[in-house]
């Protein structure tokens, strides 16, 4: 977490509780929600607006981790509050539960708050958690892993797995309701990509071509970039970090060799030809990442170089068109599945990253069987928002 981050963090969870208590203190029924950052709400999304739908004159909370994710969705509209979750102590959860008296309590992939989530047991609130992946080397499954299992075994009312796999490595761990409902994220996605949605910056910098997209970028990726940019003028790429640190996003403008523009220095002002003439456009904005897929014929997703994953590739995945990641994808379940349908492709250096590079640039079969089969495999995984909501609501 960077500096920007950990003051965010730490300013958000100033007064926090007697703001929740003041505001959520004398609701009944309350329907609480919580993730850890912008990609697990995107996860959950599905289930949020599906049960905003379902029941609008429920109150609805969402509580958040991390500033990546309150910032740009503490206006969120879909729910009634958005608010920090306070820090993991014995006295804050019992003052929060305190304040909140949830109905329901849904928790999403992986996040374990020990004090929280046995005061919710103690309680007898309704507690699940969905979206989670489970593998055999598993930390959950290793002997420093017995608090994340004495959690699972005795605070959900259910796990929702993304996959039979998962299901079955909880079952022999003892979890006694466990179920395969697949991956909400998925909905979420097919619903983006099919929803008509453009950008004027962007549009005017693409000029009718399809790009290279790289998402959610690190640093050791950005200039894995910028090399491959160097050599191949002859085609424009998208970068979008996933940290918005302004040296970073200098050193890429300063250091492309055929032009780079932040997109930030555009939005809502005139085109010049400083941004026509441009190789490499950089978004330094957060919130459009996931629409920003359709402008690719092909991407590049990070994470899995300086992070444990790729972050997600069902983003672009169901634009039907390539991707690539880095080397570190055996935790990620889409990445291995797309691997083994040649519509995902990691990649373990600058070398490899250019090769996926000019054979999506230049070899149209590749393009069009690869793209297909990712579009295909993303339309076959819809359908876990409505398994979600039958296991919680009925």
């Amino acid at each position: 977490m960077n500096t920007r981050k950990l003051k965010l963090f730490f300013q958000g969870r100033r007064g926090l509780l007697p703001r929740i208590e003041a505001t959520c203190g004398h609701e009944q029924g309350i329907i609480w929600f919580h993730v850890a950052s912008f990609g697990e709400f995107e996860e959950a999304r599905p289930v949020i607006e599906a049960t905003r739908t379902r029941f609008p004159g429920r109150k609805i909370l969402l509580t958040v981790f991390s500033p990546s994710v309150y910032e740009p969705m503490k206006d969120y509209d879909q729910v009634d509050w958005v608010f920090y979750l306070p820090l993991d102590t014995p006295g804050h959860a019992r003052r929060f539960l305190d304040a909140v008296r949830p109905a329901k309590a849904i928790f999403n992939i992986g996040e374990h708050w020990p004090f929280l989530l046995e005061e919710l047991r103690r309680r007898g609130i309704e507690t699940y958690i969905m979206s989670v992946r489970m593998e055999p080397d598993s930390p959950y499954l290793k002997w420093y892993g017995i608090i994340q299992r004495r959690i699972l075994q005795r605070c959900y009312r259910c796990v929702m797995v993304q996959n039979e796999e998962s299901q079955r490595l909880l079952t022999q761990m003892g979890v006694p309701e466990v179920k395969a409902v697949g991956d909400a994220r998925m909905d979420r996605v097919l619903t983006v990509c099919s929803q008509p949605w453009s950008d004027p910056v962007v549009d005017v910098w693409c000029d009718g071509m399809k790009v290279f997209v790289a998402g959610s970028t690190y640093a050791v990726e950005d200039r894995m970039l910028l090399d491959i940019a160097n050599t191949h003028p002859e085609c424009k790429i998208l970068i979008i970090p996933h940290e918005l640190d302004r040296a970073e996003v200098d050193m890429i403008v300063s250091e492309a060799q055929h032009g780079a523009v932040r997109y930030t220095d555009y939005a809502g002002k005139r085109a010049d030809d400083a941004l026509l003439g441009a190789q490499i456009l950089v978004i330094d904005t957060v919130g459009m990442l996931s629409r920003l897929y359709r402008y690719g014929f092909a991407a590049y997703v990070g994470g899995a170089f300086s992070g444990p994953m790729p972050h997600s590739v069902v983003e672009p995945a169901a634009y039907g068109i390539p991707v690539a990641f880095g080397p570190r994808y055996d935790r990620e379940l889409h990445c291995k599945d797309l691997v083994s349908l040649d519509a995902g492709f990691p990649v373990a250096n600058t070398q490899e990253l250019e090769f996926f590079y000019e054979k999506s640039l230049g070899d149209r079969r590749f393009l069009e069987r690869s793209g297909k089969a990712a579009s295909e495999y993303c339309r076959r995984s819809a359908g876990a928002t409505e398994a979600i909501m039958q296991v919680i609501f009925g």
